[in-house]
């Protein structure tokens, strides 16, 4: 759908808990990194497409991805590796770059499911990357969940965090700030915009993602993978939020959602979703 672009999936290499099984697979299958032989085992190791403990992940089966046999290919990032710091952040970089350099391709599109803490380390490690956030605003299923299990005030200070990190990084011209309900509203417009960001040519088909790949995970709601771009999947937390539930979470999260620029009581999201589904419940604001 992108020309040019390399789409990867997740290597679960920010924060400590998902670079576990990394430093694992180190540990156990390689040593210590300060000593040049063990730098030529692990890219070995890494690209094998052999099951080895700590690399189970979808990232490392590199199923579509023939230039990893490619001796050219691991040379160079040996390498480079060796000229870096051999910190786990100049090997996620060194992977990505010579990936995308090998396939012909100018460009590597990652998605990194990450709290939002991470974003400081992942420019960091990537200083030259367009870092889009995609946010989904405060009334998720899951947080009416929470919220039915008491523990509303750990969901309001993860969302405020998130509203925290946003006002830090805004300024910066490789990141940006997406709403997902902004996406289901108007997705030529958002798409455009993040094209223009990210300096790739927007094509229409993107308007018609259930036509192309992709990974989806099932909806926390209705336990289904949703593939086109469906109005009612932002507001359908209303059929199980109470509310009251709602206004206790709207009190609190106001000014937060005020930093992330969305109004529920403006936004077009709740417009479109009443016209093509009259019979969901409504929610004042």
């Amino acid at each position: 759908m992108c020309p040019g672009m390399l789409r990867l999936a997740e290597p679960r290499f920010l924060g400590a808990p998902r670079q576990k099984d990394f430093n694992f697979f180190l540990r156990t299958q390689v040593g210590d990194l300060s000593q040049d032989a063990h730098v030529l085992k692990m890219v070995e190791l890494c690209f094998s497409r052999n099951t080895v403990p700590g690399l189970e992940g979808h990232f490392w089966r590199f199923l579509k991805n023939p230039v990893v046999d490619d001796p050219q290919f691991r040379e160079k990032v040996v390498e480079r590796i060796k000229m870096s710091d051999r910190g786990i952040g100049a090997i996620a970089r060194i992977i990505l770059e010579e990936l995308t350099a090998f396939s012909g391709c100018t460009q590597a599109c990652v998605k990194f499911p990450i709290d939002i803490r991470h974003l400081a380390p992942l420019l960091r490690w990537f200083p030259n990357c367009t870092s889009g956030t995609a946010l989904r605003i405060k009334q998720h299923p899951q947080l009416a969940w929470f919220i039915r299990r008491a523990v509303l005030l750990l969901v309001i200070s993860q969302y405020r965090l998130s509203a925290q990190v946003h006002q830090k990084f805004r300024g910066r011209p490789n990141y940006r700030l997406f709403r997902y309900e902004d996406l289901l509203a108007e997705p030529e417009r958002v798409l455009r915009e993040l094209c223009e960001f990210t300096g790739i040519q927007f094509q229409e088909e993107m308007l018609e993602p259930q036509k192309g790949e992709h990974e989806h995970q099932p909806s926390s709601l209705t336990g289904k993978q949703q593939k086109a771009f469906d109005i009612t999947a932002a507001v359908r937390w209303r059929t199980v939020i109470s509310p009251l539930d709602n206004l206790v979470t709207l009190a609190l999260t106001k000014g937060s959602m005020r930093r992330l620029g969305y109004d529920p009581k403006t936004h077009p999201i709740f417009r479109h979703a009443r016209e093509s589904q009259p019979s969901l419940p409504q929610v004042v604001y």
